[in-house]
């Protein structure tokens, strides 16, 4: 009878570690604006010279979770997250907090200039993933496609 009891306690430890490694909740609910849904994609969009600009108001379910922005590689950006400002490249990494819902975060950014390029001439599509998570099962994931619009005569 021991052995029985054994098997199945390991079997249930494994199913809950694998719950918990598969579980995706998201830690906060993210409203953009200057994000489109174009051909089942979200999409913002740059200017002629890689400048590209979006908002996200971010109301938050869980305190302290981890918001990162990963970029394009070499693409520089300007962050404004309350009433500070962050410059850098490629990627952005923020704490968030629960009592300062709801958040707005103003996302402008530039590609390097041989992917804007690509995006304006060859129709590449490179893409701006949102990820917010916080241990042990809090993740979401939101990928933007970045495009350019051109303009009708």
């Amino acid at each position: 009878m021991n052995k029985a009891l054994v098997i199945m306690a390991i079997i249930t430890i494994a199913l809950v570690v694998y719950a918990f490694e598969t579980a995706q909740l998201p830690p906060a609910s993210i409203e953009y604006t200057e994000v489109f849904y174009v051909d089942n994609q979200s999409v913002t969009f740059i200017t002629q010279d890689g400048f590209g600009l979006f908002t996200m108001k971010i109301n938050p379910d869980v305190d302290n979770f981890e918001l990162k922005i990963e970029f394009p590689e070499g693409t520089t950006y300007l962050v404004r997250y309350g009433s500070e400002q962050f410059r850098g490249e490629t990627t952005f990494k923020i704490k968030v907090r629960k009592g300062d819902s709801p958040q707005e975060v103003y996302v402008h950014f530039q590609l390097p200039e041989e992917l804007t390029k690509k995006v304006i001439y060859e129709g590449a599509t490179p893409e701006i993933r949102i990820i917010g998570e916080k241990a042990p099962f809090w993740h979401s994931e939101d990928v933007i496609y970045i495009k350019y619009r051109k303009e009708k005569k």
